[in-house]
C-alpha cells in the first residue's frame, strides 16, 4: 500500500479551505435568514450541546494503537486485536447511553437557564434544535472507533474525504434550506442527517474493506484498566476542550441581554476555531509513527525532533494566517457580517495569537496517546477550565464579552504553554527550548518582515472586497517568496514541490 499521508494532509487543507469558503459565504445568509434571535438560540443550544460529545473517551486512539501494535509491531496476535477492537466499540455504545442520559438531564435545564432572556417560543424552538443535536452527538461518538479502523490501518485518504463528504452534504442542504425559507429547527437538522450518513459509510468500510472483525471474547482486566485509566483521561480533557470552547458563548447567553453581542462573539469564535483547525491538521496523521518510537523506546532528542518537524509546517501556516488576519481581518469582518460586528476583529486576535504556541507543538500529543499518558494534561487543563469559568463569570459582570476572552487566554497560557511544556521535559526529556527555536527558526522573522512591509498599503486601501484580495494576495506573495529564499529549509523545500506533484496528480 503506498503512504497516503502526503494525499491524506492535502485532502484535509482542501476540506478546510472548503469549509472555510462555505462558512464565510453560508454565515451571513444563515444569520439574515433566521435574525439575530433565532441565530442566537441556534447557537446557544449548539454550544450547550457541545459537552456532549466528551463521551467519546479517545475510542479511535484506542482502536487505532491495537490495529498499530498488530498489523505492524506484531505484539498482537487476531484474538487480541479483535478483542481490544470489541471492547472499544463497546465503550463507544455504552458512552453514546449515557450522552443520552445527560442530555436529557440537560434538556430540562434550559429554561431555568436560558428564560430570562428569551421568550417561551424561542426556548421551545431551542430545546428541540438541542434534542437533534444530542442525537448527531451520539451518531458522532459512535463513528469515532471507525476512524480509529481507518487511522491504524493508515487509510488516510478515506479518513480526510468523510470530513470533506460531510461538509460538502451540509453545504448543499443548507443552501436548500435557505431557499426554501426554512427555521433554526431545519438547520439543526440537516446536522443529524449528515452525521448519520457518514456513520453508516464509515462502519461499511471498516467492516467490509478493511475487513475487522471485532469480537468480544474475554475480559483482560489489565487491558481495561490501561483502557479506563486513558478514557478518563480523555474525558477530563475533553470536559476542558468543551468549556473552553462552549463556555464564552454559554455565559454570554446567560448574562448578556444584547442578543448582536452573542452573533459578534460566536462569529469570532468560528474563525478561532477553523484556525485551530487549519493548524492542527497534520498532528492526527502522526499516532502511528509516535507508537512505533515509543515502543522503541526512542531518546528524548528523537522525540523532540519528531514533533519538531511537523510543527515547521504548521508553523509556515499559523504565522501566515496570523500576520493575515491582522492586516486583513477588520476589513474582512466588517465585509462579511457587517461593520456593527467588528469587534469580532479584536476578539478573534485576542485568542488565535496565544494559542499559536500549543498549536505548532500539537504533534506531540500523539506521543502522550502512543504512551496512554494524557492524565497530567488533562488534570492541569481541568485546574485551568475551572479558573476560566470563574474568571468569565466575573470580568464579564464588569466589562462585558471581553471578559470571556481574558479567561479563555488565561487558560490557554498558564494550561498549554507553561505546564504542559514542562511535564513533556520532565516525562519525555523534550528539549523544549530547541523546540521552538527550530520550529520558529526563520518563519516568525519572515511573517514580521512581510507585515511590516505590506502595513503601509494595507492602511490606505479602503475597505472593499477588491482592496482585501489585493492586501491578502500581496501579503502572501511577499511572505512566500522571503518564505523560500531564508525561511525553509531544503528538506522542506523538497517536500513542498513533492506535494505539489500530488496534487497535480489528484488534479
Amino acid at each position: 500500500m503506498k503512504d497516503q499521508k502526503k494525499p491524506g494532509v492535502i485532502l484535509s487543507y482542501i476540506n478546510l479551505a472548503f469549509s472555510m469558503v462555505t462558512n464565510v459565504f453560508l454565515t451571513p445568509l444563515i444569520i439574515t435568514a433566521l435574525g439575530d434571535e433565532r441565530y442566537s438560540i441556534y447557537k446557544v443550544m449548539q454550544s450547550f450541546a457541545g459537552p456532549l460529545i466528551m463521551f467519546n473517551l479517545g475510542i479511535s486512539t484506542i482502536v487505532t494503537r491495537a490495529i498499530v501494535k498488530y498489523n505492524t509491531l506484531e505484539e498482537h496476535n487476531l484474538k487480541e486485536k479483535q478483542n481490544t477492537i470489541a471492547l472499544a466499540m463497546l465503550t463507544s455504545v455504552i458512552m453514546s447511553i449515557v450522552a443520552v442520559v445527560a442530555g436529557l438531564i440537560m434538556y430540562n435545564l434550559i429554561p431555568p437557564i436560558y428564560g430570562k432572556n428569551y421568550t417561551a417560543s424561542l426556548l421551545n424552538t431551542g430545546q428541540s434544535i438541542f434534542i437533534i443535536f444530542v442525537i448527531s452527538t451520539i451518531f458522532h461518538i459512535l463513528t469515532d472507533s471507525f476512524n480509529g479502523c481507518a487511522i491504524g490501518h493508515e487509510r488516510f485518504i478515506f479518513n480526510s474525504a468523510m470530513p470533506l463528504l460531510k461538509n460538502a452534504l451540509r453545504f448543499v442542504l443548507i443552501i436548500i434550506f435557505i431557499k426554501l425559507g426554512l427555521g433554526a429547527v431545519q438547520l439543526a437538522l440537516i446536522d443529524c442527517i449528515v452525521s448519520i450518513l457518514i456513520f453508516a459509510i464509515s462502519a461499511y468500510y471498516s467492516f467490509f474493506r478493511l475487513k475487522e472483525r471485532p469480537k468480544l471474547t474475554y475480559i483482560d482486566k489489565k487491558e481495561m484498566v490501561e483502557m479506563l485509566s486513558f478514557s478518563v483521561a480523555i474525558l477530563l480533557q475533553a470536559v476542558v476542550n468543551q468549556v473552553n470552547n462552549n463556555v464564552d458563548t454559554m455565559i454570554l447567553g446567560a448574562m448578556v441581554s444584547e442578543k448582536y453581542i452573542i452573533t459578534m462573539y460566536s462569529s469570532a469564535l468560528l474563525i478561532y476555531s477553523t484556525y485551530n483547525s487549519l493548524v492542527s491538521v497534520m498532528a492526527s496523521f502522526f499516532l502511528p509513527k509516535a507508537t512505533r518510537l515509543v515502543t522503541q523506546n526512542a531518546s528524548g532528542d528523537e522525540l523532540t525532533d519528531f514533533v519538531i518537524k511537523p510543527g515547521r509546517y504548521q508553523a509556515i501556516i499559523a504565522v501566515a494566517v496570523v500576520f493575515g488576519f491582522a492586516l486583513c481581518g477588520k476589513d474582512f469582518i466588517s465585509i462579511w457580517i457587517g461593520k456593527q460586528y467588528i469587534q469580532a476583529y479584536y476578539v478573534t486576535l485576542m485568542l488565535i495569537i496565544p494559542v499559536t504556541v500549543p498549536l505548532v507543538e500539537n504533534t506531540a500529543i500523539s506521543i502522550l496517546d502512543a504512551t496512554l499518558k494524557r492524565f497530567f494534561r488533562s488534570m492541569t487543563l481541568v485546574i485551568m477550565a475551572v479558573i476560566n469559568v470563574v474568571i468569565s463569570i466575573v470580568l464579564v459582570y464588569f466589562i462585558g464579552f471581553w471578559g470571556a476572552a481574558v479567561g479563555t487566554v488565561l487558560s490557554i497560557f498558564v494550561g498549554h504553554i507553561i505546564l504542559m511544556n514542562v511535564y513533556y521535559k520532565k516525562t519525555f526529556d523534550m528539549n523544549i527550548k530547541k523546540l521552538f527555536k527550530e520550529i520558529f527558526k526563520g518563519i516568525l522573522p519572515v511573517g514580521i518582515i512581510s507585515a511590516i512591509i505590506c502595513l503601509p498599503i494595507s492602511i490606505i486601501l479602503t475597505t472593499s472586497i477588491a482592496n482585501i484580495l489585493i492586501k491578502a494576495f500581496l501579503f502572501m506573495g511577499i511572505y512566500l517568496v522571503l518564505l523560500w529564499k531564508w525561511g525553509m529549509n531544503s528538506g522542506e523545500k523538497t517536500n513542498i514541490i513533492s506535494m505539489l506533484k500530488v496534487i497535480k496528480k489528484i488534479k
